[in-house]
């Protein structure tokens, strides 16, 4: 009897002979705006049946040999073209990955907080000028805007690096709101002068999280489920709360040596910088639902993508929550990456035709996909340029 890995195999490849078109799910009374309709693609089904099998060949005698661990989604015109889950969701239980698991997101997070922020904006309840003293008054770092903490302009320090001095008592989680006062109370050395260089800062996407929940008066794992979760279709994510259990779906985060790394840590209490919860399908309906205006107008949209900074010689332009470069074949690539304790994520964004790349893996060591051979493989031979991450 074949195994499991076949059986996908053959079971994706026979969907493939039929041009099968995603469709978005019905939106919910709650949806914050309607969403266009996406492109029509004509697909050849030999042609998107051979692709399929190259990245399946490209997972089994490549990435899983190098210990990727976790679930793999491709998107290719209008289709999802591959789909698997390669590995174990737990090190203790010895159980398959399912292709419904629910992966920690770690710094993909941070998108769904600038679309919040730019939400908000659209309201007229913030404006992307407002200085963090707007929303915390007794904030020390002047002259930091709602701007420059989206494109990691702000200067400030990383939270991260001074938690054990600002949080002693680490039987308890820290919040967001907690932090802003303890920033507040015993402030950090600012690393740089606002605006003056690009600077990657989780501390600065956990203060715009703070100041969605102080602007809409939600807790943000509130805020997220009503207004960007429902809206897109998620229907299995989620914003930590670390008090309470993670549902049966979410699986584990995992060392190198295959080691579960517990949640119960008290960072874990911030959100924002990370946090979120999701399945392979519910990133790819986040994905449809934002490049189709369903969360913000197009204009907000251009403003997420518009390059904040200077590219230099080695690291992709950063906009807000996104990465971006052009190939050397002249197409754009809009992505980013994450990692958190035990869990590494990736998610790419073709415009030229809707092509989508969701990697979750719930173990660090051997968890990179290397994108470009995926887009080789959809692309024939496409080069990368400037495209690396930090």
């Amino acid at each position: 009897m074949p195994g499991p890995t076949r059986l996908h195999k053959l079971f994706w490849i026979t969907l493939l002979t039929l041009p099968l078109l995603f469709t978005c799910r019905e939106q919910g009374k709650d949806a914050y705006r309607e969403s266009p309709p996406g492109p029509a693609f004509i697909n050849d089904p030999a042609d998107m049946a051979r692709k399929a099998a190259s990245i399946d060949s490209l997972v089994q005698h490549r990435f899983k040999p190098r210990g990727f661990n976790g679930v793999l989604l491709v998107a290719h015109r209008g289709q999802i073209l591959y789909e698997a889950a390669v590995g174990m969701a737990s090190s203790k239980r010895g159980d398959s990955l399912s292709t419904d698991a629910l992966f920690e997101l770690a710094s993909v997070s941070k998108q769904f907080t600038a679309v919040a922020i730019l939400q908000l904006m659209e309201a007229g309840k913030l404006s992307l000028n407002d200085s963090i003293q707007r929303f915390f008054p007794d904030f020390p770092h002047r002259g930091i805007t709602v701007h420059m903490l989206l494109a990691h302009r702000g200067g400030l320090s990383n939270y991260m690096y001074d938690a054990d001095r600002l949080w002693p008592d680490q039987s308890k989680y820290l919040d967001n709101q907690q932090l802003v006062q303890l920033l507040s109370e015993q402030p950090q050395q600012r690393w740089y002068t606002p605006d003056r260089r690009y600077d990657y800062s989780n501390t600065g996407y956990a203060l715009l999280a703070a100041i969605v929940e102080e602007v809409s008066g939600m807790r943000f794992r509130d805020y997220a489920r009503k207004h960007l979760f429902e809206p897109a279709g998620m229907q299995s994510a989620f914003v930590i709360n670390p008090k309470r259990s993670l549902p049966d779906a979410a699986v584990s985060g995992h060392t190198g040596y295959f080691r579960p790394v517990t949640t119960k840590y008290f960072l874990n209490g911030v959100v924002g910088d990370k946090g979120i919860y999701a399945s392979a399908r519910d990133l790819y309906a986040w994905e449809q639902a934002l490049f189709r205006n369903k969360l913000i107008s197009a204009s907000s949209m251009a403003l997420a993508l518009q390059p904040h900074n200077p590219r230099n010689r080695r690291l992709a332009s950063y906009g807000y929550g996104w990465r971006m470069y052009t190939t050397l074949h002249g197409y754009e690539v809009r992505f980013h990456g994450g990692w958190w304790r035990g869990f590494k994520t990736l998610l790419v964004h073709m415009p030229e035709d809707e092509t989508c790349i969701i990697a979750l893996s719930n173990k660090t060591s051997g968890a990179n996909i290397d994108k470009a051979a995926i887009l080789s493989i959809l692309y024939g031979g496409l080069a990368e340029a400037d495209g690396q991450e930090e």
